[in-house]
């Protein structure tokens, strides 16, 4: 039926996803921000980047300060308190603000003049873990990942959003993170506290046969230059995955970004941060032309099958995916017939959307147990 078959070539097989972070435009940030990334290698082993922080600040003997004892105990239950809250903010989300309130609200109550030097030391440190809280769940909540259109050269917006790009074609992704009530100081590459990113990449092909191959890529980011997020300004990071497609005919594109384990600096406190998702974002990439085939799924089959040579396997492959509920028998049929009748390579293809339009897991290439499940059903 004209119109309604496309035939996608194969090409060799994908080779290991690229990952790489596009340049920022130094507009999307204030003008006293440097916005270049630096790319770094993963620790020996493939162990993460060494950026590690506290989850809380442990207790100190109080009695060396000279405090007596009642004074130690009542001290010390209020230290215990605020280890608690942090305790709690590390292992439930859903409890990490209200920690953070509890926190600052101790904090608040007994930061007075009169208490021991070691006390108010630790008081401080409480104050900078309840800002580290605050900002870890900003980003939690805040930040967006995205698939945006392909040059980046501007901030994107909602307007910029496209469909998902076909297969072959690069992705572009950015992550956007807006600036908190408080100016949030990120620190780059060569400071004491650089800001981290982790970025993991997960692609998983689909093959006419019914075989499927996963790569995956992992790359750690710092900011090239120091930056405030503060007022309007924010964050974003440009993220673009290219791989080769080889004979793949669809592929799922898993992206996940997260803050690194680090300090940030807010309020001239160093608020230690925890690790944390800042986004995730999946999209599946079909050949170029398939939206032929998903307007009338059960032409384009039954055209692929009529000519059911090598380049029109993908064609028959798809369309037998996009089939709706209502024509399914019919496509079961035509594709039972292949089962039976056809090459070893023809049978091969027609099990594997077997398994997609019927749902049943007989394994691919038993071609008895196909026929033997038919045959059941008549």
């Amino acid at each position: 039926m004209p119109g309604a078959s496309a035939t996608f070539r194969p090409t060799p097989r994908p080779t290991r996803p690229r990952v790489f972070l596009a340049a920022a435009s130094a507009a999307w940030f204030a003008a006293a921000c440097v916005t270049t990334y630096e790319q770094v290698e993963p620790a020996a082993g493939g162990a993460e980047v060494p950026l590690t922080a506290p989850v809380s600040i442990p207790l100190t003997d109080l009695a060396r300060s000279g405090s007596s004892r009642v004074e130690v105990e009542f001290f010390s239950g209020i230290l215990r308190r605020l280890q608690d809250a942090a305790e709690e903010a590390r292992r439930s989300p859903e409890s990490a603000l209200p920690a953070a309130a509890l926190i600052e609200s101790l904090v608040e109550s007994y930061d007075k003049p009169n208490v021991p030097p070691a006390f108010q030391r630790h008081l401080n440190g409480y104050r900078a873990i309840a800002r580290g809280i605050r900002f870890r769940e900003h980003v939690r909540a805040r930040s967006l990942l995205r698939l945006v259109e392909g040059g980046l050269s501007e901030p994107a917006s909602d307007a910029a959003e496209r469909a998902t790009p076909p297969l072959g074609s690069l992705l572009a992704f950015e992550l956007d993170l807006p600036a908190m009530t408080e100016p949030v100081l990120l620190g780059a590459e060569t400071d004491q506290d650089p800001a981290g990113f982790s970025v993991a990449v997960t692609i998983t092909d689909e093959y006419v046969d019914g075989s499927t191959r996963e790569s995956q890529t992992k790359d750690f980011l710092r900011l090239g230059a120091a930056c405030e997020l503060a007022g309007a300004d924010s964050l974003r990071l440009p993220i673009r995955v290219d791989a080769a497609v080889g004979d793949a005919v669809r592929r799922s594109v898993l992206v996940r970004v997260e803050w690194m384990p680090g300090y940030v600096t807010i309020d001239g406190f160093r608020a230690p941060v925890q690790r944390v998702t800042a986004g995730a974002i999946t999209c599946t990439q079909w050949p170029e032309g398939y939206e032929i085939l998903a307007e009338q799924p059960l032409a384009g089959l039954t055209a692929a099958l009529r000519d059911f040579n090598p380049k029109n396997f993908a064609s028959a492959y798809l369309s037998a995916l996009l089939v709706p509920p209502g024509q399914r028998r019919q496509a079961t049929e035509m594709l039972i017939d292949q089962v039976r009748f056809g090459r070893a390579d023809q049978a091969q293809v027609a099990m594997a959307a077997l398994r997609k339009v019927a749902g049943v897991q007989i394994a691919i290439g038993d071609r008895d147990g196909w026929l033997e499940w038919w045959q059941s059903r008549q």
